[in-house]
């Protein structure tokens, strides 16, 4: 049996059977997409929890209606992922899947060759810098640094595979370390004749020196030129997110983009662990939401979600793994935000755990991805009991201040049928359940804030939503200390701000690295809130909008990868790469302090090294 897909001059997918011995009989095609099914010709859905299907039909050729895309146009992203037939008595029937085409294909973006002779290969941009004609010969590229700094050293290991920097000879250019009271992440190189002399203040400052000094190296070779560097961020929060609930990524994979980000000296990693799909972080006192939680596949409790496939699949990370990847991160100046999302993007949890959902409602509410009743009741007992527990455990896992807890796309209806809420809304004096969110986020915080921590959420945990996709926000009601993410539109970053939250930038407009590049058929990608080039990072001004009050409650800007498009790792890297090089350049500076041409003759020097390491990149 052969599958051939294809997208029609009309925009509609085509699925072609050739070869098909159960033609006339009755089969199952099963399998994932990123836009929901409007209708069908040639079959019906069996099947579908959010945009996982399976297709009941005996037919050659089913034609399918999907959802449109904001650019009106699909891409390699929008077919079937992880498919898979079988017969009505579930077995795997074998089959052939060929490669989707388009009938009206767009072409791949041409980009430009141009490149400046003269530019500064340093990502992100040194605040100072003054680098003399007159250059030092450095043989070999040996440095001698002290014997007391050989550990330290050992952190950069990986970013050297490929450079021929040896920061342990006995006979190299001495590298001289002195500590003063700058602010955090500050540091100075002076670089002459005798030495490199390098003032920190912290180890971030004596990290980023180093690496500083390594793309310096890598660029110059053995002439290095004269001069110093002095250098501090503008922002004090640097960060990249990874959803691994979509997607599992092994620790040896996060590691291998820490070590991306701390080569562009983004510090922070907000690590999405749970959602509709999955439950990826081990707790000793609810086993089974990994024991169950953490695989997929056609005959597991949780279905093969974002083209898992037939056999079962996934993982999770053991406390001693998180453990692991907490150090690592830390030796490369990097904190680790665990996220773990609630009420609402629980669709996993409540297949192991129903007793969070108040089981007399009647009413099903279904969110934006089309996931039904996957949103924790605030009225239980179980719930509050539940909470307590998982962030109490999860404070004591991450050593970081911060623990972010969703609270992003709680579908409108999600409790309005619960008898328990009603009681308890009436008991407490709430008249609505936007204030009945509030009351739940300040439980969680108050949990959170005895363990000495900090909380953060997704902007509807203080906002109403920017977006009208059918959910709800917060009445105003919730503390201040919380620490919002405001990802729906740049203007969300303002409100929050305004409204006296301390606030981290990531609109899905500048951020959001599972976004297309462009309207290629031919990339991948997703595109609710924009396609983004390179280019479009590096001119975002983040904070050209905002008034200085407004200004000091910005912590900083992250970007996100989203994984429901990573049906493949091979996807990963071009989707991320050069894109954060770029956000890294504005996270430093808050807006880009050279001409894009510099830059991106920078970034072609630097991906060129990259590409060394085993880094794919999208063209820009």
């Amino acid at each position: 049996m052969e599958i051939h897909l294809i997208f029609t001059k009309n925009n509609k997918l085509k699925l072609f059977i050739l070869n098909n011995q159960f033609q006339h009989r009755d089969f199952k095609i099963c399998f994932s997409l990123v836009y929901s099914i409007q209708s069908i010709e040639g079959g019906a859905i069996l099947k579908k929890i959010g945009r996982y299907y399976e297709i009941h039909s005996h037919k050659n050729e089913i034609i399918f209606s999907l959802q449109e895309p904001r650019i009106g146009t699909y891409n390699l992203s929008c077919g079937p992922e992880g498919l898979f037939i079988l017969d009505m008595n579930d077995q795997q029937i074998e089959c052939k899947i060929n490669p989707l085409k388009f009938e009206y294909p767009i072409s791949q973006k041409v980009y430009s060759n141009d490149y400046e002779i003269k530019f500064n290969p340093i990502i992100p941009l040194p605040r100072k810098l003054k680098l003399e004609k007159e250059t030092i010969q450095i043989k070999n590229l040996d440095f001698k640094i002290p014997i007391s700094e050989n550990e330290f050293f050992e952190n950069f290991n990986n970013i050297l595979k490929t450079s021929n920097i040896n920061f342990n000879s006995s006979k190299g250019h001495l590298i001289i370390f002195e500590k003063h009271n700058f602010q955090s992440e500050t540091y100075k190189i002076l670089i002459d004749k005798s030495s490199v002399t390098i003032h920190y203040s912290d180890y971030g400052g004596k990290f980023y020196a180093i690496i500083t000094l390594i793309q310096l190296v890598n660029f110059y070779k053995t002439n290095l030129p004269l001069g110093y560097i002095q250098d501090s961020p503008v922002l004090n929060w640097r960060g990249m997110h990874l959803d691994c609930a979509r997607q599992f990524y092994s620790i040896e994979e996060i590691k291998r983009l820490l070590d991306y980000m701390s080569y562009f000296k983004l510090n922070r990693f907000h690590w999405h662990l749970t959602d509709n799909e999955a439950w990826r972080i081990e707790l000793n006192q609810y086993p089974n939401l990994t024991k169950v939680g953490a695989f997929r596949g056609y005959n597991e409790k949780i279905p093969p979600f974002y083209g898992t496939g037939y056999k079962k699949s996934g993982g999770y990370y053991t406390r001693s793994e998180v453990k692991d990847l907490i150090n690592y991160a830390k030796r490369r100046n990097i904190e680790i935000m665990p996220e773990i999302d609630l009420p609402a993007h629980s669709w996993t949890l409540l297949q192991i755990m129903p007793e969070l959902r108040d089981l007399t409602s009647n009413i099903s509410a279904e969110d934006v991805g089309n996931y039904p009743d996957n949103t924790i009741n605030p009225a239980l007992d179980e719930t509050n009991t539940f909470l307590k527990n998982i962030l109490e455990e999860l404070s004591e896992i991450f050593s970081f201040n911060t623990i972010h807890v969703g609270v992003d796309e709680r579908p409108k209806e999600s409790w309005e049928g619960s008898p328990k809420v009603i009681k308890y809304m009436k008991e407490n004096n709430i008249s609505s359940f936007d204030e009945l969110q509030d009351d739940y986020m300040n439980k969680i915080i108050s949990i959170i804030k005895n363990k000495q921590k900090l909380t953060a959420a997704w902007n509807e945990a203080a906002l109403p939503p920017h977006n009208d996709i059918g959910s709800s926000g917060s009445a105003g009601k919730v503390d201040k200390s919380c620490i919002i993410f405001a990802w729906e539109h740049p203007q969300v970053g303002i409100m929050s701000a305004k409204n006296g939250f301390k606030t981290v930038l990531c609109p899905g407009q500048k951020t959001y690295f599972d976004m297309a590049h462009n309207n290629s058929t031919f990339e991948r990608g997703i595109c609710w809130a924009s396609t983004i080039e390179v280019k479009e990072v590096f001119e975002w001004q983040p904070l050209k909008e905002y008034e200085l009050k407004e200004i000091e409650n910005v912590l900083g800007i992250q970007g996100q990868l989203w994984s429901e498009t990573i049906t493949d790792k091979d996807y990963f890297d071009e989707m991320i790469n050069p894109r954060l090089a770029a956000l890294a350049e504005i996270a430093w500076s808050s807006k880009a302090q050279r001409p894009w041409s510099e830059f991106r003759s920078s970034l072609i020097h630097n991906v060129d090294f990259l590409s060394k390491l085993g880094w794919k990149f999208h063209n820009f």
